[in-house]
């Protein structure tokens, strides 16, 4: 008891406010007042140490409670769940849950202890304050037992690509996996974060609900082996995998506060608190002093923002690539060769026409080498088929038998599959300033022609001519750009454009695989309504289609839909359906680097404004370094009374 008040004499004479203090004073003119009236409580004397050592300003407490610097500059928790904090106020206030927490640590609850609830936090202020030295051991049997199933002795990153099939995953998404000792990771568990959304949520749904907080965020531990299937085989993304260097004391805790995030309710922000973003703070919690979640990102997190964030951190030692079902034949066809890979493709075109020995006959003018690459690719074409037929299913087991029949060693017939890392892309965030004219001719020949300086800005994401290094080619998400012009001769700032959302997939129709291309956009912009006069419209589109490649060149024909709303049209609209066709080009060379589009767009006209409208656009964009490039832009777009014509030439930077 004697050694109990010494130590708290001492913290009181550095911590305790004045009132407290007099109250001291009090005691000393009257001993048999202060040792009869003042009980000291134990948990009150952890409580001092806390505040000497000003825990709840430490990051690591902040991190446990998921607190992040608001646009106003404060700091509160993003958890949006009563039930994980302890104090009434302990969502916006650190120092009160830390109290409170100490405070339930020494309970005498009989259940739902706070030490079994929030074991992280218990390991950490145990560090600090050493709280095992006075508490008695607590046996916390359900996560014991929860976190002996981990048997987790590494992390893995993992980043399955862009999948713009999947409003959810349109800029990827990123998760971990808790690698097990036995080295079995389909067994393995993982861990992602998500919106919890209705299937049948349209694109423009989930792109409102994402952006307003409109869904519930929910922490899901499936097994990798349905991951993988999943992004790997049937939405055909790739994956990329980074180990991270986590010890096992901070894999421990990580698995310590997940089980404090166990069911835990957080709101959904599609730019900020996303799948990203909430890995990135799970980390934190992980390693100390990295704080990568803390202050960053203020207003948006896109998935790969975040593999750069960890790996400037240090956390990644290298990097795994894990292809989709649809690279691997794309690679396979192209290191067999032609010759090659169209036998595979015709054995299994033909599959009910083939046995052992038409196929022996089919492939023995290739080296044992070759006939074994084709058997492997054949097999990999069938795997394709969820739902085989007997006969390919015979297929498919004649085809493994003549592959063990061939005299080759694994290393031989080993295919490489390569791609550049999508951490290796440009900067997510991007603006412009350029320089062009704009020019309007009516059918009289009498033309209008402004010189103007034109300046913008898009935080996400990607367009068809942008610096294409680690992105899914011929894929473009544009959300959120704002363009502004200043018109040198009228001396007048005027706003261009704003585009809300838009989406293009342009995927060539390949032997294995028969993808649709599309484009939609949402945007607000400025329309020619005759040579002297532009309002401000509401445009958006819908066109599907079509694409084809020859070498790097992607053809595509599409047919669209667009509807344009503005007071200044006839009927208040513009409806229209026609074509929308056009090429894109990566050329590189040993001097210079870039893309092209050429894109002719055909629009009848169904209802509303009168005449058809025909638009021609070329854009060519060289790369000058990573994340700067230059771009040249022509457009022309015939309206049924006058034309109008527009030459630019940008400047781009991403950040």
């Amino acid at each position: 008891m004697q050694g109990i008040l010494q130590n708290y004499w001492g913290c009181v004479n550095k911590n305790l406010p004045l009132l407290r203090i007099l109250l001291l004073i009090s005691g000393f003119l009257s001993p048999a007042f202060a040792f009869a009236q003042i009980k000291v409580e134990p948990v009150d004397e952890f409580i001092a140490r806390a505040n000497e050592l000003q825990l709840a300003k430490n990051f690591a407490w902040l991190n446990l409670l998921h607190f992040k610097s608001t646009l106003l500059g404060a700091r509160e928790s993003q958890v949006d769940d009563d039930d994980f904090f302890l104090a009434e106020q302990g969502a916006h206030d650190a120092q009160a849950e830390l109290e409170a927490t100490l405070h339930g640590f020494f309970s005498k609850k009989a259940s739902a202890h706070p030490r079994c609830l929030f074991p992280a936090r218990y390991h950490w202020l145990n560090e600090k304050l050493n709280l095992d030295d006075y508490l008695p051991a607590m046996h916390c049997a359900p996560f014991e037992k929860w976190r002996k199933d981990f048997d987790a002795q590494s992390v893995t990153l993992l980043f399955p690509g862009m999948d713009l099939d999947n409003p959810a995953s349109m800029f990827g998404h990123t998760y971990i996996r808790f690698d097990r000792a036995d080295h079995n990771h389909l067994l393995s568990y993982t861990l992602s974060y998500a919106a919890s959304y209705e299937e049948s949520d349209s694109i423009l749904t989930y792109s409102w609900n994402g952006i307003t907080g409109g869904y519930p965020g929910e922490f899901f531990m499936p097994a990798f082996f349905e991951t993988l299937k999943k992004y790997n085989e049937i939405e055909q993304r790739d994956i990329w995998e980074y180990p991270l260097n986590l010890n096992q004391h901070e894999i421990d805790q990580l698995i310590r506060h997940l089980w404090e995030m166990k069911g835990v309710d957080f709101d959904y922000f599609f730019f900020r608190e996303n799948c990203s973003y909430q890995l990135l703070a799970m980390i934190d919690v992980a390693r100390e002093d990295i704080n990568m979640s803390i202050d960053a990102h203020p207003f948006y997190a896109e998935p790969i923002d975040t593999v750069r964030d960890i790996k400037n951190a240090g956390l990644i030692t290298n990097e795994i690539y894990r292809p989709s079902a649809h690279n691997r034949i794309a690679q396979m066809s192209q290191q067999v060769g032609e010759a090659a890979s169209q036998v595979a493709f015709s054995i299994v075109e033909n599959s009910t026409e083939q046995n052992k020995q038409s196929i022996e006959k089919i492939i023995s003018p290739f080296s044992n080498v070759q006939q074994a690459q084709i058997l492997q690719l054949t097999d990999e074409l069938l795997n394709q088929n969820e739902n085989l037929s007997e006969s390919e299913k015979e297929l498919q087991l004649t085809i493994l038998s003549l592959r063990s029949e061939v005299p080759v060693t694994k290393k031989e017939i080993e295919f490489k599959y390569t791609a550049t890392p999508p951490e290796h892309a440009h900067k997510t965030a991007r603006w412009h300033i350029a320089l062009g004219e704009y020019e309007t001719e009516n059918n009289n020949g009498l033309t209008e022609s402004n010189v103007f300086y034109e300046f913008s800005f898009r935080p996400a994401f990607h367009d068809l001519i942008d610096v294409q290094t680690g992105i899914t080619e011929g894929a473009a998400i544009n959300s959120l750009e704002a363009k502004f012009r200043w018109y040198k001769d009228k001396q007048i700032l005027k706003f261009e454009s704003s585009n809300f959302f838009s989406l293009q997939s342009i995927v060539p129709v390949k032997p294995w695989i028969t993808s649709a291309s599309k484009k939609v956009s949402f945007k607000i912009k400025q329309r020619d309504i005759n040579e002297n006069k532009r309002k401000t419209e509401f445009e958006s589109y819908y066109a599907m289609g079509y694409a084809t490649d020859i070498k790097s060149v992607l053809l595509y024909a599409l047919v669209r839909g667009q509807f344009e709303y503005s007071p200044e049209l006839k009927n208040n609209h513009a409806l229209y359906l026609g074509a929308d066709t056009g090429l894109l080009w990566q050329f590189k060379n040993t001097i210079i680097a870039g893309q092209m589009e050429l894109n002719y767009l055909w629009l009848p006209q169904l209802s509303g404004e009168e005449g058809d409208v025909q638009k021609i656009k070329m854009g060519m964009q060289l790369n000058v370094l990573k994340d700067h490039a230059v771009r040249f832009e022509y457009e022309k777009i015939n309206y049924a009374a006058f034309n109008v014509q527009e030459l630019k030439f940008s400047y781009l930077v991403y950040f």
